[in-house]
């Protein structure tokens, strides 16, 4: 297989696990059909336009590639069939469907980053920094447009080591890159660390550190 079917592969995989992780953040917070597909099309695929208006391209790859768009209209269309069946709320209260959720969008974090990184390189952009911004744009701008939307703070921000984890992806993948040219090898590597780190971070509810100002005080 090579890199370029894999790497088409595993960025519908991304589409598939932020589209889920969108609609499910849609469907929590009550919103209609629409507002369902909306919400989880724009996790899909908010990421790679953030990262074609950074590198300055004509068509962001949303519309000159719909299938990805189609995909992840379908997937939120599919799940919002499947909570509109099972009509009941406990299942979002559920320990399963927090880790089905915190695994799919860990997964589209993960396969965003080695998207991200790819793309941009393949313009020929060879600046070590701005690959690894785009390659963390590309994992974290949808789930930004998510919380956006959705009025809550973005992940990012405050849940379990979220954009850390892109950050460490994503130079994982840039130094395997640059050392070996081993696309197959670095994408997976990438993957699965972002994935684990994710995956520890919310089994043990680690975070960064805060502020805690006491209830009676303010900085203001």
């Amino acid at each position: 297989m090579n890199f370029e079917l894999l790497l088409n592969i595993i960025e519908y995989i991304g589409t598939i696990a932020f589209a889920i992780s969108g609609a499910l953040i849609a469907i929590e917070n009550k919103m209609d059909i629409l507002g369902v597909v909306i919400l989880g099309s724009t996790t899909a695929v908010g990421g790679g336009l953030f990262r074609d208006i950074m590198l300055g391209r004509d068509m962001p790859s949303m519309f000159a590639h719909p299938s990805y768009v189609i995909v992840a209209a379908l997937t939120t269309l599919l799940v919002f069939i499947i909570m509109y069946i099972l009509k009941d709320n406990k299942v979002t209260e559920s320990k399963i469907y927090k880790i089905g959720f915190n695994i799919t969008d860990s997964l589209g974090l993960g396969v965003f980053v080695v998207v991200g990184a790819t793309q941009t390189m393949a313009v020929g952009i060879t600046n070590h920094f701005f690959i690894i911004f785009c390659s963390v744009l590309t994992a974290v701008g949808g789930g930004m447009l998510r919380d956006i939307m959705a009025a809550r703070i973005p992940a990012i921000f405050r849940k379990h080591i979220y954009c850390i984890a892109a950050i460490i992806g994503a130079i994982l993948y840039y130094i395997i890159i640059l050392n070996s040219n081993l696309y197959p090898l670095a994408s997976i590597l990438a993957i699965v660390i972002v994935v684990i780190i994710r995956y520890l971070a919310f089994h043990f509810q680690l975070n960064l550190p805060k502020v805690k100002l006491n209830e009676d005080k303010s900085l203001l």
